[in-house]
């Protein structure tokens, strides 16, 4: 256990894979999901404690879909590329 009395997994046998677990690159863990986002396994723990971003989970583990991340990502409010360049274009 850890100073704030919860487990901890598992050490990893000699030969195991360290860092990010991803499924073919279409499934990613926390981990990987935070680096793809751009945003730390801390502030992605939080968007998915509030329902903000597309998740599963397979008992305890939280799985992320890379497809369902890149459409949660096209869909935040922003300007799109064809609109920045047109912008770009006007400020000529």
């Amino acid at each position: 256990m850890n100073a704030a009395g919860r487990m901890q997994p598992p050490k990893k046998l000699p030969g195991q894979g360290l860092g990010p677990r991803t499924i073919n690159g279409a499934a990613l863990d926390v981990r990987a999901a935070a680096a793809f986002l751009g945003t730390t396994e801390k502030a992605l723990r939080g968007m998915i404690g509030r329902q903000l971003v597309p998740h599963r989970r397979l008992n305890s583990r939280i799985i992320l879909i890379r497809s369902e991340l890149e459409s949660f990502l096209i869909g935040l409010p922003g300007v799109t590329l064809d609109e920045a360049k047109t912008n770009g274009e006007a400020r000529r």
